[in-house]
């Protein structure tokens, strides 16, 4: 059995105010760090007052080997490393590596606890990130055991989509939780079609999905943030 990778400890944005009411978490995509996001979440808390009280986690991806040399990733990734060209379907994201997005869906409820224990109530918790990324979001805010504030999906999938609802608590208790899913109509890696199939996947199982199509928009983080 593999040895879990080595984690650094997030890069943490602490409240302009020195208030802390509530946090979002926001996951990188692969080959990316948590330092990738500090300056996107920076001009956010710049254009966004009501944001002064709020906290920000950028947690960091392990470096994973991969078949020439190794990169940041939330877990081995056939949808982003192996496949060529674009991806056309959300039937064609297959080859995820079940244990390394357990791990991490592990790594991402722990954050949360450890905000809750902190005073933070779940409600004030907002779980987001963009590729790789963002289908973590999905699937660890889903399967979280407390009621989240908020999923934010960006250029992304939803991971392990032909059995992701058998890793869903009993309860469901984020049925009800607002997801946000965002998507390029350009991008050239996942195809706008594999949100549109996601959407539809999460909608038909009864969450709560708003989806915003970005026009002439290809596979970037420059987007809108739903905060």
């Amino acid at each position: 059995m593999p040895a879990t990778p080595a984690r650094e400890d997030p890069l943490v944005l602490s409240p302009i105010s020195g208030q802390h009411t509530a946090t979002v978490i926001i996951i990188h995509g692969f080959g990316d760090s948590g330092h990738g996001w500090s300056s996107a979440v920076e001009h956010i808390r710049r254009r966004h007052d009501r944001l002064d009280d709020v906290k920000f986690i950028l947690p960091h991806a392990p470096n994973i080997p991969l078949s020439m040399a190794s990169a940041r990733g939330w877990h081995p990734d056939e949808v982003l490393t192996s496949s060529p060209g674009r991806l056309s379907s959300l039937s064609a994201c297959q080859g995820e590596d079940v244990s390394g997005v357990l791990e991490t869906q592990s790594y991402m409820h722990s954050l949360i606890q450890t905000e809750i224990e902190a005073g933070i109530p779940p409600e004030r918790i907002i779980l987001g990130g963009f590729s790789q990324g963002g289908a973590i979001s999905i699937f660890s805010g889903l399967t979280a055991p407390i009621k989240l504030g908020g999923i934010v999906a960006l250029s992304c999938w939803v991971l392990l989509h032909k059995e992701f609802k058998d890793y869903i608590p009993d309860e469901d208790l984020n049925k009800d939780t607002p997801i946000f899913v965002g998507h390029g109509d350009q991008d050239w890696r996942l195809e706008y079609q594999v949100a549109v199939d996601s959407v539809e996947l999460l909608g038909g199982a009864g969450y709560n999905v708003t989806f915003h199509r970005y026009r002439r928009v290809f596979r970037s983080t420059g987007v809108s943030m739903p905060f």
